[in-house]
C-alpha cells in the first residue's frame, strides 16, 4: 500500500472509533417548584463576587423570558463568606438565571448577566456563578 493511502485509512478509522465512544447526551425537561433539588447562585464581575445582587429564576427554560417576567427571585446573602442566593424545593429540569447587582468602584456600577442551568437528578445541588457586565440605567 502507498503511505498516503495508509495514513488516510488510519485517520478515517480513528474518526469512526472516536465517534462510537461518545457518551450519550443526557437531556431533561421541566423545571419548577415541588422537588428536592437546590440551586445556589452568585453574581461575579471582573473576578469579584457581587455582594449586592438580586437573582431572578425562570422555570422550565434555558432562555431569558421574552416578556422579562421571571418566576421567582432571591437576594444574595453571605453564606460562608460568599454572597449567595438560594432556590430550594426545585424539580429536575431547566432554569434560566439572571443576576442584577451593584458593584461599587466601577462606573457605571450597575451590572447584570444571565446563565442557563439544568438539574438532572432529584436531590442535587447545583452551584452557579453568573458572570456580569456593566450597563447604564
Amino acid at each position: 500500500m502507498r503511505p498516503a493511502f495508509q495514513i488516510c485509512l488510519i485517520f478515517l478509522s480513528g474518526i469512526l472509533m472516536a465517534g462510537s465512544c461518545k457518551q450519550p447526551v443526557e437531556t431533561v425537561s421541566g423545571g419548577g417548584k415541588g422537588g428536592s433539588s437546590t440551586i445556589t447562585v452568585s453574581g461575579e464581575h471582573r473576578g469579584s463576587l457581587i455582594d449586592t445582587c438580586m437573582i431572578y429564576i425562570k422555570y422550565n427554560s434555558l432562555d431569558a423570558p421574552a416578556n422579562a417576567v421571571y418566576d421567582d427571585s432571591a437576594t444574595s446573602v453571605l453564606i460562608n463568606g460568599k454572597p449567595t442566593a438560594t432556590f430550594s424545593g426545585l424539580t429536575t429540569g431547566n432554569y434560566y438565571l439572571l443576576a442584577v447587582g451593584y458593584h461599587g468602584g466601577f462606573s457605571p456600577p450597575n451590572v447584570k448577566g444571565g446563565k442557563k442551568c439544568s438539574v438532572f437528578h432529584n436531590g442535587d445541588t447545583a452551584s452557579v456563578v453568573i458572570p456580569t457586565y456593566q450597563y447604564s440605567l
